[in-house]
């Protein structure tokens, strides 16, 4: 598996938070530090937050949108179909 780094994981957390969306940030954190049987449990867990708050929060600055997308890019390394049906069904019910 491709190691991930956390660091877009806190600063996505960090810029929620900064931005009143505080839930999720919280969300997010817990996530990071909570104790996962496989890193890729973990990944997976990070991707449905990161998935959550792109769906949810609104409006997003330029930034948080850039932290978002590379959150999103570490999930796809390890789990390159993440959220591939998610998004499809999002577009048909659009």
């Amino acid at each position: 598996m491709a190691e991930t780094s956390s660091q877009p994981f806190h600063a996505l957390a960090a810029s929620m938070k900064e931005g009143g969306f505080a839930a999720h940030a919280s969300r997010l954190e817990d996530t990071l530090n909570g104790t996962w049987t496989t890193s890729s449990e973990l990944i997976a867990e990070l991707g449905a937050v990161v998935l959550q708050i792109r769906a949810e929060c609104s409006p997003l600055t330029q930034e948080q949108k850039r932290l978002i997308k590379d959150c999103l890019r570490r999930v796809h390394r390890a789990w390159p179909g993440f959220g591939f049906l998610r998004g499809l069904w999002h577009r048909w019910l659009s």
